[in-house]
């Protein structure tokens, strides 16, 4: 098409410069012209406005309650702190100074062991290390058992994929792509087209991106092959290759057997995961004849941003969503992709709010979301932040986010007192008394997200087959079974929440039909702080690599990587002071003078992300990132290190 002079009309040029795009549109009257809009993207300066600041004590609003008393006394005193307000920060650590609190370590307890000190207080990342063992061990046995298969619970999907390829016979176009799936699965079955069958596992083997296994994929043998045969079901046609596609719906849609188990396959993984980015094979089996047109308007009708039809479509997450808008010509040479999503969930652009039909992914990330939006934290008005706190607790979402993400990398696109005590106490120096980094916010909500993931799964396999199940590690199975240990940790994070909330002075709440045993949950998790260092989960690796984008035309991909542990300082006082009263019930609350006041200091162990493009399109194992780590060190090191990796290699066939 030509665009003509006379019908060309500039409608609008909008420029943002908080993320930095411009959107040109150029539209025509006549017919013998055309649409089209073009982004530019601009990487923000430094001249934007910070928006991270300090916390001002006036925009806190506390309410004295006289009941919300903290159950640990102090020095003969009861302490209310229901109008305190603890402000967080976190010292500049000055290399000539404190050096050894700057090295990396490959673990919470290599870093605790390290640097051996009694001021460590449970960090929101310490405490994520033990929720990130558990489920990446988690969703490794449910992979794996979905793979092989699981009594009458779970059909296995290989299984599902051989029935459809006797179904449909060795001539129909879809069988040279149940052959090659199969193939990857171990399996030699009868096809015409062999060089069919062979081209579809080239295209797919050639790129590492998506065919290697990473994560905890690369455990054993059978979850490597459960990672390869599930991606390459990923695989997805356009709306001029329906062949395949098409085939397969008719073979289901004559076996009600055959479309109730893949139905459930993909109810499965859409709420293990999150909902599909593109159609499923049910949405052709529910067509009268799939053609590109009903399956366009199919896409119009799910609100799809991706008109594709997969076997096992990949799930779709609030970054990808946001990425495919901003960039839809590709990813520029100068973007950050963590730094657009940070951008984009400040300014409301992305909301974190799990959707209707969200899953557990969902769930996790809403989890930190007041990690970046401190001001929509239940405990917003008990804390004030100082600007380094606020950079510290972005950095942990930059972290977390990507141990999140890593997890589901397969399946993502990318006591009464009754003695007489003295009647008036002499009031020691009060200090704020933490025993976790205080994130109430964080802790309930993914002790709700635990919550929605067991009842998901006792609907969808149920308790007894759960029962039989244990998670994973590198080196074989957990100890305790997927129901139990389930369970321990929805008590464990609903406990840690208690805890926090009662530290900071604030009151624990929860819906009407939210059950939770306080008192055990708070015992659980008080069993668990007091002995957290000797946690077996806090000792594993917690460097992991995942790729967030590809470009092939660039031939580069872009990692989202966590580079080791380290610590840093907390410190904890109070801005806004808290009320005591003595314990033997005589006088009433009386507040704390600014003078009775003392900061307290902790260290706490946080994660270091980096954000790296590497040339070629390719995938990186854990492995292969330790041993860059292990050999380069520092930060600046492995960054550079990472930028010179060999990034020839290719996948192979299993």
């Amino acid at each position: 098409m030509t665009l003509t002079k006379r019908g060309l009309r500039l409608i609008a040029l909008v420029a943002s410069g908080a993320a930095g795009f411009a959107v040109w549109t150029i539209a025509t009257r006549s017919s013998d012209t055309y649409t089209t809009e073009k982004t530019e993207y601009h990487a923000p300066s430094d001249q934007h406005e910070d928006p991270l600041q300090d916390d001002r004590l006036a925009d806190k609003v506390t309410t004295f309650d006289a009941d919300l008393v903290d159950r640990r006394p102090w020095g003969g005193w009861l302490v209310n702190k229901s109008n305190a307000v603890i402000k967080l920060d976190v010292p500049l650590i000055k290399p000539d100074v404190s050096r050894h609190l700057l090295k990396l370590h490959r673990s919470y307890s290599a870093a605790y062991n390290a640097l051996k000190s009694g001021q460590f207080l449970p960090s929101v990342n310490m405490i994520d290390g033990k929720a990130k063992q558990f489920d990446d061990g988690l969703y490794a046995a449910l992979d794996q058992a979905y793979y092989t298969g699981l009594d009458e619970a779970l059909a296995s999907h290989v299984g599902l994929v051989r029935r459809l390829h006797a179904k449909v016979g060795p001539n129909s176009p879809a069988t040279p792509f149940l052959a090659a799936a199969l193939e990857l699965a171990g399996e030699t079955v009868a096809v015409n087209d062999v060089a069919a069958k062979d081209r579809a596992l080239d295209q797919f083997l050639r790129i590492d991106v998506r065919s290697k296994p990473i994560g905890f994929y690369t455990w054993n043998e059978t979850l490597r092959e459960t990672f390869r045969f599930l991606r390459f079901l990923q695989e997805s046609f356009g709306t001029d290759d329906l062949d395949v596609p098409a085939a397969l719906a008719a073979a289901l849609a004559s076996d009600a057997s055959l479309l109730a188990d893949y139905q459930r396959a993909v109810d499965f993984f859409a709420r293990l995961t999150n909902p599909y980015k593109t159609l499923s094979l049910v949405d052709l089996t529910e067509m009268e004849s799939p053609d590109a047109a009903g399956i366009a308007k199919r896409c119009r009708e799910r609100q799809l941003s991706t008109c594709v039809v997969a076997f096992f479509p990949a799930s779709t997450s609030r970054e990808t969503e946001l990425f495919e808008k901003l960039f839809p010509n590709g990813l520029p040479e100068n973007v950050d992709l963590m730094g657009a999503l940070i951008r984009a969930i400040r300014s409301g652009r992305v909301d974190l709010t799990p959707r209707s039909d969200g899953g557990w992914y969902d769930y996790q990330v809403y989890a930190l979301e007041t990690l970046l939006l401190p001001e929509k934290s239940s405990e917003h008005n008990k804390l004030l932040l100082t600007k380094a706190y606020k950079k510290r607790m972005l950095e942990a979402f930059k972290a977390l986010v990507t141990k999140r993400r890593e997890t589901h990398v397969r399946g993502l696109t990318f006591t009464e007192i009754t003695s007489a005590l003295p009647e008036r106490p002499p009031l020691p120096p009060m200090k704020p008394r933490l025993r976790v980094e205080p994130a109430p916010s964080y802790f309930v909500r993914t002790a709700r997200a635990y919550s929605f993931l067991s009842n998901f799964l006792e609907s969808a396999v149920g308790v007894e087959p759960l029962k039989t199940l244990h998670g994973l590690t590198a080196t074989g199975p957990r100890t305790v079974d997927l129901a139990s240990e389930l369970q321990y940790m929805r008590e464990l994070f609903y406990g840690l929440y208690i805890i926090s909330a009662e530290d900071i002075g604030m009151r624990a709440s929860f819906f009407d039909d939210e059950q939770v045993d306080v008192e055990h949950c708070t015992a659980v998790a008080a069993v668990w702080i007091a002995s957290a260092w000797d946690d077996p989960d806090l000792g594993s690796d917690v460097r992991v690599a995942v790729p967030i984008s590809f470009d092939p035309t660039r031939r580069v991909t872009r990692f989202w990587i966590t580079l080791g542990v380290r610590a840093t300082r907390l410190e904890a006082n109070y801005a806004r002071t808290l009320h005591v009263k003595p314990m033997n019930g005589s006088g009433t609350w009386e507040r704390v003078e600014p003078s009775n006041l003392e900061p307290a200091h902790h260290l706490i162990l946080v994660d270091e992300f980096a954000e790296v493009e590497m040339n070629g399109l390719v995938a990186m194992t854990r492995e292969e990132l330790r041993t860059i780590c292990d050999r380069a060190g520092s930060k600046e090191a492995i960054i550079a290190a990472l930028g010179n990796a060999d990034s020839r290699s290719r996948g192979r066939r299993p």
